[in-house]
C-alpha cells in the first residue's frame, strides 16, 4: 500500500512539474534548432517557416495537456517522456547540422590558383649504386630540348648554372623528348633535363616502359605556374553557364596539372533545367592554347594546369567556360560507391581487357555498377566497337547516371557517406556560395533535370604534337567538323533556354 502510494506522489509530481520543466526544455531547444537550421544555407526558406510552425504547434499542443486540469496525470506523465524524447532528438539534429556543413566546405576546399612545376636532372643509374649530386656533373653534357616545354627548362638551365657557378654549361640540343631519352641511353650526355609532367607519357610508349626505373635524379629545381583560373561566375540559379569537367589518368590526390582521359563539357541551364554533356576524345588534334596554337593532342593541355585545357576547349568550341571540376580514378569509385552504385543502360555487350579493378563481361541492357565497375567501365577502350570514341560515350552515360541519383529525393538520407567520400576526391572553382545556392534551388523544386549527352568522334591518323616536338609523329583524331558545328549549336540551345531531345550526331 506504501509503495503505492509512493508511485501516486511520483505520478502527481511529475504531472505537475516535470511536464512544464521538460516542456520549455523542448521549447529552448527547439528554438535553437531552428536558428541552427535558418543557418544552413542549403536549406530552402519555406523549410524554415514549416520547422517553426512545427516546433509551435507541439509546443501548444503540450502546454494545453501539461496545463488543462481536466487532463490525467497519467497523459501529463506521457506528454513529459515525449518532450524528453523531443529534446534528445531535436538535440542530436542540432548538432548533425554543423557536422554536415563542415564536411561540405571541407569537401569543396579553395583551390590554389598557383602551383609548381618540377624540372627533373636526370642521369643513368650508376652500376656501383654510388649516390651522385649535380655537383658532379659541373663538366658535362647536358641533353635539353630545343622546342619542348622551353620556359620551364630555361628556367631550370638558369638555376643549375647559379648553383654550379657556371657560366657556361655544355648542352647538346634535341628535338623531342624521346629524342632526349634516346640520347641519355646512347651516352651523348650524361644529364638529361626533363620536366616530370612528361614520365608518364614517356613510360606509356612501347619501349621506355622501364624508364624510372633506369633512371636517378640529381637535381630538382621547381617554378612557380599558374594552374587554373578564377571563376568566371554567374547567377547559377537564374543563369544558364559552362562547366569543364576533367578526369585525370591517376589514383590518390587529385591535382590540377596532368594528362586529362576525361574532357566533357556541361551546358547548365538551371530555369528550364536542361543539361547537354558534351565529350571531346583526349586524343582530338587541337589547338594548344598554352603552344601558340600549334596542334596537340587535347590531354596534354593538362600538363600546363587545367587552366590551359579551359583556354584550349574555349577557344576550339567558341565558348566561355564558367567553371571547373576536376576528378581522377580514385574519386569516380568513392563517389558512386557513396550513392549506392549507379543504374545505366548499356548499349552492346564488351568485355574489360587488362583492367585490375574489374575484370569481366558487361553485358547488353540494364545494368547496376559499383564503384570498381563504373570506372572500369568508363576506361575500357580496346574490346569497343569503336575504340575511344566509344569510350567517351561510356562516360557521359556514367555521367548521367551519378548526376540523376545524386538529384533524388532519398539521397538525402546519404548525405554525409557522400560528403565524407567527397573529401579530397575533387578540386573545383565553385565557390560555397553557389554550391549552396544550386542545392537549396534543387531541394527547394526538386525537379528533374532533362540530359542529352554527345560524345565527338572522327578519323585517326598519325601527327605530330607541339607538346612532343616534331621528331616522330603520334596517334590523334581529327575531329569531325560537322559534329563539331552540332555540339556548339546543342550549348547555344541550351543557354537560349530551349528544351532539347536527345539526338545523334552528324556521321
Amino acid at each position: 500500500m506504501t509503495k503505492k502510494k509512493e508511485n501516486s506522489k511520483t505520478t502527481k509530481f511529475i504531472a505537475k512539474y516535470g511536464s512544464k520543466i521538460s516542456l520549455l526544455l523542448f521549447i529552448a531547444i527547439g528554438l535553437y534548432f531552428y536558428f541552427v537550421f535558418r543557418s544552413f544555407p542549403m536549406f530552402p526558406n519555406v523549410w524554415g517557416l514549416w520547422l517553426l510552425g512545427g516546433i509551435l504547434s507541439v509546443a501548444f499542443i503540450m502546454g494545453l495537456i501539461c496545463f488543462l486540469p481536466k487532463v490525467s496525470d497519467i497523459g501529463k506523465v506521457l506528454a513529459s517522456v515525449l518532450n524528453v524524447l523531443l529534446c534528445i532528438v531535436l538535440a542530436i539534429a542540432s548538432w548533425y547540422l554543423p557536422h554536415i556543413r563542415s564536411n561540405i566546405e571541407k569537401a569543396f576546399a579553395e583551390v590554389p590558383l598557383e602551383g609548381e612545376a618540377e624540372i627533373n636532372f636526370y642521369v643513368l643509374k650508376d652500376e656501383n649504386q654510388t649516390e651522385k649530386s649535380l655537383a658532379d656533373y659541373k663538366d658535362a653534357t647536358f641533353i635539353i630540348q630545343d622546342s619542348v616545354d622551353l620556359v620551364n627548362q630555361d628556367y631550370a638551365m638558369l638555376v643549375c648554372k647559379r648553383e654550379l657557378l657556371a657560366d657556361e654549361i655544355q648542352t647538346t640540343a634535341v628535338e623531342s623528348i624521346f629524342d632526349a631519352v634516346d640520347a641519355l641511353y646512347a651516352g651523348e650526355g650524361e644529364v638529361m633535363v626533363l620536366n616530370t609532367s612528361y614520365i608518364p607519357m614517356i613510360e606509356d610508349i612501347t619501349g621506355y616502359e622501364d624508364f624510372s626505373e633506369k633512371v636517378d635524379i640529381v637535381y630538382t629545381v621547381y617554378k612557380k605556374l599558374q594552374l587554373s583560373a578564377e571563376a568566371d561566375s554567374v547567377d547559377v540559379v537564374n543563369k544558364p553557364f559552362n562547366v569543364m569537367i576533367v578526369g585525370n589518368d591517376a589514383y590518390g590526390e587529385v591535382y590540377t596539372a596532368g594528362r586529362t582521359d576525361v574532357n566533357m563539357i556541361a551546358s547548365v541551364n538551371p530555369q528550364t533545367k536542361q543539361v547537354s554533356f558534351i565529350t571531346v576524345p583526349r586524343d582530338a588534334h587541337v589547338p594548344n592554347a598554352c603552344l601558340y596554337d600549334n596542334l596537340d593532342k587535347l590531354t596534354h593541355a593538362g600538363i600546363y594546369g587545367i587552366k590551359c585545357t579551359e583556354e584550349t576547349l574555349e577557344n576550339y568550341l567558341g565558348i566561355d567556360i564558367n567553371y571547373y571540376v576536376v576528378i581522377n580514378f580514385s574519386s569516380l569509385i568513392k563517389i558512386v560507391d557513396a550513392i549506392g552504385g549507379i543504374d545505366i543502360y548499356n548499349p552492346y555487350e564488351f568485355k574489360t581487357t587488362n583492367l585490375k579493378i574489374y575484370s569481366g563481361t558487361f553485358p547488353k541492357g540494364d545494368l547496376h555498377l559499383t564503384g570498381n565497375m563504373a570506372l572500369a567501365y568508363v576506361r575500357e577502350r580496346y574490346s569497343l566497337p569503336n575504340g575511344d570514341f566509344d569510350r567517351g560515350a561510356h562516360q557521359a552515360i556514367v555521367i548521367k547516371a551519378m548526376l540523376n541519383k545524386m538529384t533524388e529525393p532519398a539521397i538525402i538520407t546519404k548525405v554525409d557517406k557522400i560528403l565524407e567520400s567527397l573529401n579530397g576526391t575533387f578540386k573545383t572553382n565553385i565557390s560555397m556560395e553557389e554550391i549552396y545556392a544550386l542545392a537549396q534551388m534543387q531541394l527547394n523544386d526538386m525537379a528533374l533535370w532533362n540530359i542529352v549527352t554527345y560524345s565527338l568522334s572522327g578519323s585517326t591518323g598519325m601527327d605530330y604534337c607541339a607538346a612532343m616536338g616534331t621528331s616522330r609523329t603520334y596517334s590523334v583524331v581529327y575531329l569531325k567538323n560537322s559534329q563539331v558545328k552540332f555540339v556548339k549549336d546543342v550549348i547555344k540551345q541550351v543557354h537560349n533556354g530551349e528544351i532539347l531531345t536527345q539526338g545523334t550526331l552528324p556521321k
